[in-house]
């Protein structure tokens, strides 16, 4: 992982805010900033994202043209690794082929398509959870309900797949080295201002819950806490691969506690309610575009807690419910609460399968401040 000021994906520290509680819910949202999917699939580039924010920018005239300039000159590389993505999305669908019914088949190839998407307008304002979405596989699974997609059907495009999750990881850091580099030369024709804002428009903020990281994605997030060099980087990198489908598998059977649990919290809910929270089994939140505001993370954090019920009750205020509603999904949250420490305790194994075989990776001193990365601790939420 790169660091510095032209890093497009970088965690950073939370902001501050005045009160304790603000303060540690805040740096606990684990903030990140990472190309928007827009940009990291190729289809606007670093240089016209910043074009069209030209007029918040307070842009010049000569630095309009030399943004454009700088643009055009990365245009073919960014059509190859768009190629090479549409090829790699095409490669998914023909895998899926045997799995599916003809009807599936024919609703899935518009997942195979990228396109820009617009965050859908909520009736309250509530922390948008989204999925990465990046491969088909996420895709299919994030629409599995409307896809028809069975349990089985589901579980075999996982198998399936997961041998284009390597595949995918490789472009997607071909696509922040592009995007990275026309960025650097951009930022010599911004001022300092400019610059910053400018990054707000090629990155999107996010939260991920603790339940959903690695070690590894512990390690990254507090790197230069930790002192970690680009080779240590590197190294984690290289171990945290062997781990990658042990970590996918946990999560994929987390995503289906977490729509069973849903789904027997629906009843309870008003058809209002439900449409509100039915992303709520999603593991990433979206921070709202633009600059943030300690609220902003605080509200991440709340809505990242482990389970459902629990992120359905801490949103409660912003999305109505009844003093009966909530003691009827405490009821239902008494009923998972086996099955979610069962998958914690095998997350828990996980990483600390990982965490040994960074042995030689990490510093005597690096080990032992790591060793609370194995732990879903509550202030993280």
């Amino acid at each position: 992982m790169k660091t510095g000021i032209h890093t497009v994906c970088a965690t950073v520290l939370a902001l501050l805010v005045g009160a304790p509680f603000a303060a540690t819910a805040v740096r606990a949202a684990d903030e990140e900033k990472c190309l928007r999917p827009e940009v990291q699939q190729m289809l606007q580039s670093a240089g016209e994202r910043i074009q069209a924010a030209a007029e918040k920018l307070d842009l010049t005239a000569d630095q309009k043209s030399k943004i454009r300039e700088i643009a055009a000159s990365h245009a073919a590389e960014r059509e190859a690794l768009r190629a090479e993505r549409k090829s790699l999305l095409q490669d998914e669908l023909k895998a899926l082929a045997t799995i599916l019914t003809p009807e599936q088949r024919e609703q899935i190839k518009q997942f195979a398509e990228d396109r820009i998407e617009q965050p859908k307008a909520g009736t309250t304002r509530l922390p948008r959870f989204v999925a990465a979405r990046d491969t088909l596989a996420e895709r299919a699974e994030s629409a599995a309900e409307k896809l028809g997609l069975t349990s089985e059907q589901r579980q075999t495009i996982r198998d399936t797949l997961s041998s284009h999750a390597d595949r995918h990881a490789a472009l997607r850091a071909k696509c922040r080295d592009v995007t990275e580099t026309e960025f650097k030369e951009i930022a010599a024709v911004l001022n300092p201002d400019q610059r910053q804002k400018a990054r707000e428009y090629i990155e999107e903020r996010h939260a991920v819950a603790a339940a959903a990281k690695s070690v590894k994605d512990r390690l990254e997030a507090a790197g230069d806490k930790l002192g970690l060099s680009a080779d240590q980087r590197k190294q984690i990198a290289q171990t945290h691969a062997q781990f990658a489908g042990k970590y996918r598998a946990l999560r994929s059977q987390r995503r289906d506690l977490m729509e069973q649990e849903l789904k027997a919290i629906a009843p309870i809910l008003t058809p209002e309610q439900r449409e509100n929270a039915k992303e709520f089994w999603e593991d990433r939140v979206v921070i709202n575009e633009g600059p943030g505001s300690g609220q902003d993370l605080i509200e991440a954090a709340k809505a990242l807690k482990e389970t459902i019920s629990e992120r359905v009750e801490a949103l409660g205020d912003k999305l109505g419910l009844t003093g009966d509603q909530r003691s009827e999904i405490r009821g239902i949250r008494d009923t998972f609460a086996d099955k979610f420490k069962s998958q914690r305790e095998q997350r828990k194994a996980l990483r600390q399968e990982e965490l040994q075989a960074l042995g030689q990776v990490l510093t005597p001193d690096q080990r032992e401040k790591a060793k609370a990365f194995i732990e879903e601790r509550s202030e993280e939420l």
